[in-house]
């Protein structure tokens, strides 16, 4: 599957059975008014659509109840650019089309409410679905993930960069990572927010980047699960498959000193960091915030791999795990503590002989 919006959006209208609208429509129908400002008309007058430079927006015309295009080629270019589904090779429409990549991602950038009321549009449009079509629906954005992160990792540095519009690492990985965190959620919002997350990556190409590094509302924030790598199949499988992974711990001596070797402690309620506060000591059963007072409880129940498990209160750590892989730490410090002695004996003793 090319990760192109034109391809993800046809999941949704497969599964509904029916026409996926051109390519106005599609754009206003799942970023209604971002895109394509739609000019009020009497209904009886057609009107070519208009491609503003200085706005970086397509203008298109009411007609009847539906956005109409006209016969203007160029917007028809440049928004086949955006969608994934023009062919020939204009490079001035690929660059247009960047420039309203840019424009959209400022959008977010600057309107708070717009991811929320982007959210609330497709949970509208997923009411589409019968339970059956909804399962199906999840199922295809689960395939979608893992085929569009196989075959990105197939592809050498060369074969990204010929892509009509090359997509880097870094924002691939973080539209993948979220969709897929959200759709293992379980829940209608994490579903819906799965497949928000792949509609605006492959819309918004490069410039998604700007909105994994600035939203937190419905796009939650990035805070990368450990993998055995950082590469994104791993990062993926350990969210799919964390029974299959053990903890680690790389921390020196002192750090075993701590009763929570390497966990961070932040305030549940006004999120100070309580490790750099005055007089913490996490062998305490409580611990009571500076900044606003409030008693943080300290005990493993409270600890979680990321903030996002913190925030949807699941998966938190394992306790068996944790304490595993501090003593396999402990050990491992013992033997190496034991070879450097026996090392140094060794060496003293041929020093004297």
């Amino acid at each position: 599957m090319d990760f192109r919006f034109g391809n993800i959006a046809a999941v949704y209208y497969e599964i509904l059975g029916e026409k996926m609208p051109r390519q106005l429509e599609l754009l206003d129908a799942w970023f209604p008014g971002l895109i394509v400002v739609a000019d009020e008309s009497d209904g009886e007058t057609k009107r070519d659509a208009e491609y503003m430079d200085q706005e970086y927006v397509i203008h298109a015309v009411k007609y009847h109840g539906k956005l109409y295009s006209g016969e203007s080629a160029r917007v028809s270019q440049i928004t086949g650019r955006l969608v994934g589904t023009a062919t020939g090779n204009k490079e001035k429409e690929r660059k247009s089309a960047e420039l309203i990549q840019k424009h959209v991602a400022e959008c977010f950038v600057r309107d708070m409410t717009l991811t929320p009321r982007l959210k609330d549009n497709t949970v509208k449009l997923f009411h589409h679905f019968s339970p059956e079509q909804e399962n199906e629906m999840r199922d295809r954005i689960q395939q979608a993930i893992m085929e569009l992160s196989g075959d990105r990792q197939a592809k050498d540095a060369d074969e990204k960069q010929e892509e009509a519009f090359p997509m880097n690492d870094e924002a691939f990985d973080g539209t993948i990572w979220n969709a897929e965190y959200q759709l293992n959620l379980s829940s209608h919002s994490g579903f819906c927010n799965a497949y928000l997350w792949l509609m605006t990556g492959s819309l918004l190409r490069n410039e998604i980047g700007r909105v994994l590094r600035m939203y937190d509302s419905s796009f939650i924030a990035i805070h990368r699960q450990h993998g055995e790598t950082w590469e994104l199949m791993d990062k993926l499988n350990y969210l799919l498959h964390p029974e299959e992974y053990e903890y680690t711990f790389d921390g020196d001596e002192e750090d075993l000193e701590e009763r929570f070797p390497d966990v961070e402690w932040y305030c549940d309620e006004c999120g100070a960091h309580l490790n750099e506060q005055e007089g913490f000591d996490d062998h305490l059963p409580a611990r009571k915030c500076r900044v606003c007072g409030y008693e943080n409880k300290l005990d493993i129940s409270e600890i979680y791999e990321n903030d996002e498990d913190w925030q949807n209160q699941i998966r938190p750590v394992d306790a068996g795990k944790f304490a595993n892989a501090v003593e396999r730490r402990r050990q491992e410090l013992q033997e190496k503590e034991t070879t450097n002695t026996s090392k140094n004996t060794t060496g003293n003793t041929a020093e004297e002989v």
